[in-house]
């Protein structure tokens, strides 16, 4: 008991913060392994939330020794694991396998490198691994949830027999967006943050309804993690979002 008792004296706000995040991230595993993939894309969603809250948690509160191991840690099971096991899930093939272990590697390797080399300036050198992840759980939620568009939208249906290739298209791209040097903007505004917020409520929500517009906000979420994804075409590094 008296090990247990040091290792709790460690612990800090923030890393309860991050526990929460492995916890979201677990839990989306046994999702996805049983099949329930609207279900397992909301526990990326719901990690990602945590993972956003750690940092906020850690400029109000403070940090220990263990924090940045165990985000990291969490971060690689969230958004590292979790969507290639959904990825692979969804689609079951051997290419999937690759591809999703592929992903993996690359999200592991981005985490040290942001650890080992912190940024020197503003903004990310790379996609961030939660905003890969992220942008794939909106992608699947969409594509999950267009089987039940109906006028004017069913003809996003003509995109269902594609669902795993569109899928595996954009985890090997994210992929090698991760390890790039491609720099990307911070969202730091508290507007934003509050919008993305909102969105990520509303495509929560999104993934218990089966009716004509669930796809709707799964939708915009994916729309936005695209437009981020190419937005170092037209956002300077140093600016913030």
């Amino acid at each position: 008991m008296i090990f247990v008792s040091n290792l709790i004296k460690l612990i800090k706000p923030p890393d309860y913060v991050s526990l929460v995040n492995i916890l979201f991230g677990m839990t989306g595993l046994f999702l996805a392994i049983l099949g329930e993939f609207s279900l397992a894309t909301v526990c990326i969603l719901l990690a990602a939330v945590a993972d956003g809250m750690d940092g906020y948690v850690a400029r109000k509160t403070s940090s220990g020794p263990l924090g940045e191991h165990i985000d990291s840690l969490a971060d690689t099971v969230s958004f590292g694991v979790l969507p290639a096991v959904l990825i692979y899930s969804i689609s079951g093939s051997a290419i999937a396998a690759v591809v999703a272990v592929f992903y993996v590697l690359c999200g592991v390797l981005r985490l040290a490198r942001y650890n080992a080399f912190p940024s020197k300036t503003p903004g990310y050198s790379g996609i961030p691994i939660t905003g890969a992840a992220v942008f794939l759980a909106g992608l699947a939620l969409f594509l999950e949830k267009i089987q039940y568009t109906a006028s004017p939208f069913d003809f996003l249906k003509i995109l269902m027999p594609y669902e795993s290739a569109i899928l595996l298209v954009f985890m090997l791209l994210l992929s090698f967006v991760m390890v790039s040097t491609i720099p990307y903007v911070k969202v730091t505004k508290s507007r934003t943050f509050l919008i993305l917020i909102g969105i990520f409520t509303l495509a929560v929500l999104s993934a218990f309804l089966t009716n004509a517009f669930s796809f709707l906000f799964p939708g915009i979420l994916f729309i936005l993690l695209l437009v981020y994804l190419v937005s170092p075409a037209f956002i300077r590094r140093g600016k913030s979002i």
